[in-house]
């Protein structure tokens, strides 16, 4: 029996479920489990608004959407016609399939990574799955990016730009999980009926304002600047400057950043027209340095964060119990110590600890990559109660966090922060071209799709969050861009991370 879904719904992407609640009834329940299965699905949904069709399913386990152990297929007839595409894993009428971590690009073993698209073509060499494209194209997002027991995600209603992947006005899904090829779980097929009629391509939701600071409010940007990138950085002042920041956190600047070089970035016409900078820079951290600026406020060195080191040991421990082929990433982290510095800052004439970050990448829940993170934000946290010196002062902590694994080395970093005992805050910042939290984009590169992996913690009960966004310069108009010296490419051309701008006020 194929289930009918009862009405359509607008979604933001965000990695919480509130806006579900209205998508009432679930289209299906996982019907087919085999013993052991590492991902046991559970519950589907669908809905939809002019641009996108949006899924949400549970599982029954944690898992992380791009990198299981053996791949998540969601399989799309997308007229709902059996007449037309091919035959996969059973279902008859598949056009094109959604591959959440795919084998054949992961590391060794059945592990799965990214994300794909893929053109069914009936052969059995690809279990009729076919070959992969670019998942980008349909504008795929999945979130969170975190490990988690449900995720929520969107494919383009008109589908790439050759028409593949198009979705009519009925659609059927089914969801199958496979290892090795074989099926360990599956949804049974469903049918979606769109609720709303398809609107013009999804990718264009130009701004043509950047939100202005509020009144009273410190404008903090934090953005990873692509190591390398930044050692020609006119584009990236250029695109601060757009935002206006009172502070900016950077991680990922080049391992031989010098005073001078940064001089010379905060000399650039868009920064030095908005004020006087000074920075601190962090000594540890390898090619990933981070750096504090303010402008037109005081400023001075965390004078114990400045080079931030694991304990004695702390490594080895680690080299212990992870694989030997990771161990020469334990080198690499013994060599640069951890990615993080701390300056304190003017805000309303009380001083307030602003931390950045850049965490160990890649992996997958339970992977040792999630092993060096929680030592790390380990590390940090020590660091902090030595600058602290058992004083109660606000803390913001920003950066890359790279949570692409579990979300303990967050929560970990979150913990009792707060002036009054209570865990520091996960500011909400929605993309300001659309209604996703993405900081993390890169077209080109194939296998991974988007991620929220640049994240803001502060302490609500001393500081009260008045705004904030995440801003690319490919999503204002052509003419709002061009008036603040903008190309709309200078974003992508930068970074692959987008800058994030939280606004901050001191509560009374």
């Amino acid at each position: 029996m194929v289930a009918e879904q009862p009405r359509g719904h607008t979604i933001t992407l965000d990695g919480h479920f509130t806006d579900w609640h209205s998508v009432s009834e679930p289209l299906a329940i996982g019907s087919t489990t085999e013993i052991g299965s590492a991902v046991r699905l559970d519950t589907l949904w669908a809905t939809d608004d002019p641009a996108w069709l949006y899924l949400s399913f549970a599982v029954r386990d944690t898992i992380t959407a791009q990198g299981l152990p053996g791949t998540l297929h969601i399989l799309l007839d997308t007229d709902d016609d059996t007449s037309t595409g091919n035959t996969v894993f059973g279902l008859a009428g598949v056009d094109a399939v959604l591959d959440l971590s795919r084998t054949n690009a992961g590391p060794a073993g059945t592990r799965g990574a990214g994300f794909s698209l893929r053109a069914p073509d009936g052969t059995a060499a690809t279990q009729g799955l076919g070959a992969h494209r670019n998942a980008h194209d349909v504008g795929l997002l999945v979130l969170p990016t975190w490990s988690a027991t449900r995720f929520e995600l969107r494919t383009a209603r008109a589908g790439a730009d050759d028409g593949f992947a198009r979705l009519g006005e009925r659609v059927r899904v089914q969801l199958v999980f496979a290892d090795q090829g074989a099926v360990r779980s599956r949804t049974e097929p469903v049918r979606h009926t769109m609720r709303t009629r398809r609107g013009p391509d999804p990718f264009p939701r130009w701004a043509d304002a950047i939100p202005a600071r509020p009144a009273g409010s410190v404008r903090m940007a934090h953005w990873n600047v692509a190591h390398e990138r930044f050692r020609t950085p006119e584009r990236h002042a250029r695109l601060l400057a757009a935002v206006r920041p009172d502070v900016v956190l950077l991680d990922e600047v080049y391992e031989n950043v010098s005073d001078a070089a940064l001089a010379a970035f905060f000399a650039e016409p868009g920064l030095a027209a908005l004020g006087r900078w000074q920075w601190v820079r962090a000594e540890s951290g390898g090619r990933q340095k981070t750096v504090v600026a303010t402008r037109d406020r005081a400023i001075r060195p965390a004078v114990s964060m400045r080079r931030v080191e694991f304990a004695p040991g702390a490594l080895d421990s680690l080299r212990s119990i992870v694989p030997a082929d990771f161990r020469g990433t334990l080198d690499v982290e013994e060599n640069d110590q951890v990615s993080a510095t701390g300056a304190w800052v003017d805000v309303d004439g009380r001083e307030v600890l602003f931390v950045p970050l850049d965490l160990r990448s890649a992996g997958h829940h339970g992977s040792p990559h999630d092993a060096v993170r929680l030592l790390q934000v380990r590390t940090l946290r020590d660091a902090i109660a030595r600058e602290l010196q058992g004083r109660r002062a606000p803390v913001v902590i920003a950066g890359d966090f790279n949570p692409v694994g579990a979300f303990a080395p967050v929560a970990e970093l979150m913990r009792g922060l707060d002036v009054d005992g209570s865990d520091l805050h996960l500011a909400d910042t929605p993309r300001l071209g659309e209604a996703t939290w993405a900081t993390w984009r890169n077209p080109s590169a194939a296998l991974f799709g988007p991620g929220r992996l640049d994240l803001t913690l502060y302490p609500d009960a001393a500081l009260e969050r008045t705004g904030g966004f995440v801003f690319a310069s490919e999503d204002l108009t052509a003419p709002r861009a061009a008036s603040l010296g903008l190309e709309r490419d200078d974003s992508q051309r930068a970074s692959d991370h987008l800058i994030v701008v939280t606004d901050l006020r001191a509560r009374r």
